[in-house]
């Protein structure tokens, strides 16, 4: 790298949120900004990513953040010809429950701003669903799907068992690396740059952050600076250490699987699919006495938990599906490279089929090649993002974006680059960063069992 001597900004990450932090700290023209990270862009979790967003929260003040991020999204989709291939497909909550047993979810959510939520008790009754490319149609909130037939008119390819469907309609997909590059090469535009390097120390003085050492190439530099904003996805506690700041934050690693839907099982236009039931697998005699026998994969015979999702991958064209299923409730070390498990595509494949009947042909012969993606989860143990002031004069991070780093990036960079830049907030500006935990009560305790939202 050429000799950098100082920089308004630097931002320790070129992910996701890294990179949005950028934009928007741009678009409040602050342009001596620098990027560090120790590989290219948007390469580490942001690669793995599900490429999903939705309002569908159950915290009033993550709908809030989320509905702003969407709104900032479809503002750039809008004014760069959809660069970014937005789509407003939906989620589609599925389970074997009635209506009836649901209540309380249901009821739980006509009280947040996600949009009004519409029963649908009658085949035909339903609004046609805006399922094409794009971002057609003004259909927010939910319709709820009461019974097999209405549900089948609509998603002929689900199990007869499913009861309910709820289908979210402020929700979609876009591409993560597509929005990425787009929002860095504006913020590039702007004054903004990118060094390959790994931040080592963090200087401080009685103002506050003073200076950032890194090391690019291995030749050492020292970079002055009055601003550093922690945007290091899983390692975002051990830049906050080089600051003796200890962050309530864990990884936990999560996997996913592509492969290719050869009997065209999947539609092509079909929504996000989640299988909110808990399950027990279905392992043959032979498997399950295997699996009895080995300590470490014991738990395989146990109930797993509901959230298994798939999704049509690619354009109209493509044959590729995505599976995912956050089975893996363990915090570990993050790594740059963690290794995959190849019994994952067997587990999700068997659970995927309790959806997806005509999934369970592909299970003796998983269709190759397996594209399988690895990683963290990244979190606080309430499940909620910390963004803002890190504790030192200077400091900021932007992190704990469990599982929905791509769907909240651009409110998270323009949220932190609010506070950076001392700008107003919006009311879940406090809400969502370290302050939270100045209260007397335990957040997660005082949460319902439906204010998590993980997948």
């Amino acid at each position: 790298m050429t000799s950098i001597k100082r920089a308004d900004v630097i931002i320790c990450g070129a992910g996701s949120a890294g990179i949005a932090a950028a934009y928007f700290l741009a678009q409040n023209g602050i342009k001596d900004i620098l990027l560090v990270d120790q590989h290219p862009p948007l390469t580490q979790t942001s690669a793995k990513s599900g490429e999903n967003y939705r309002n569908w929260w159950p915290d009033k003040m993550m709908v809030r953040f989320m509905n702003r991020s969407i709104d900032l999204m479809e503002e750039l989709a809008s004014t760069t010809d959809d660069v970014f291939n937005m789509t407003r497909r939906g989620y589609l909550y599925v389970t074997s429950q009635r209506e009836s047993d649901l209540r309380g979810y249901l009821d739980h959510y006509a009280q947040l701003d996600v949009g009004e939520i519409r029963l649908q008790e009658r085949a035909s009754s339903r609004p046609v669903a805006p399922r094409r490319a794009g971002m057609q149609g003004d259909l927010d909130g939910a319709d709820v799907l009461c019974g097999r037939q209405i549900i089948h008119e609509h998603f002929p390819h689900l199990a007869e068992t499913m009861q309910t469907a709820v289908h979210v309609r402020r929700a979609g997909d876009i591409s993560a690396q597509q929005l990425g590059m787009y929002l860095l090469g504006e913020a590039k535009k702007r004054g903004a740059s990118v060094v390959r390097g790994k931040v080592i120390a963090v200087e401080t003085d009685r103002e506050g952050v003073s200076a950032v050492e890194i090391v690019s190439a291995g030749v050492p530099h020292r970079i002055e600076t009055r601003t550093l904003i922690n945007a290091a996805g899983p390692f975002v506690p051990a830049i906050a250490a080089l600051l003796q700041i200890d962050l309530p934050i864990f990884s936990v690693l999560q996997q996913k699987i592509a492969i290719q839907d050869i009997h065209g099982v999947i539609p092509r236009d079909a929504p996000f699919t989640i299988m909110m039931d808990k399950q027990t697998l279905d392992w043959p005699e032979h498997e399950k006495m295997s699996l009895q026998s080995d300590a470490e994969l014991q738990w395989l015979l146990d109930e797993l938990p509901g959230g298994l999702h798939i999704k049509p991958e690619g354009g109209k064209e493509s044959t590729w599906i995505k599976l995912g299923w956050a089975i893996n409730q363990k915090a570990e070390p993050p790594l740059w490279e963690p290794d995959v498990a190849p019994e994952f595509a067997d587990i999700v494949l068997r659970g995927a089929t309790r959806l997806i009947p005509a999934l369970g042909q592909t299970i003796d012969r998983i269709p190759q090649p397996v594209v399988r993606y690895a990683g963290y989860y990244t979190k606080t143990k309430e499940n909620l993002p910390l963004i803002g002031p890190m504790g030192v004069p200077g400091a900021y991070l932007v992190g704990a974006l469990s599982g929905f780093g791509t769907m909240a990036s651009c409110a998270a960079g323009e949220l932190v680059a609010a506070w950076v830049a001392g700008q107003p907030l919006p009311d879940y500006a406090a809400y969502l960063s370290l302050d939270r935990y100045d209260g007397v009560t335990d957040l997660v305790s005082s949460m319902n069992v439906y204010q998590k939202g993980e997948l």
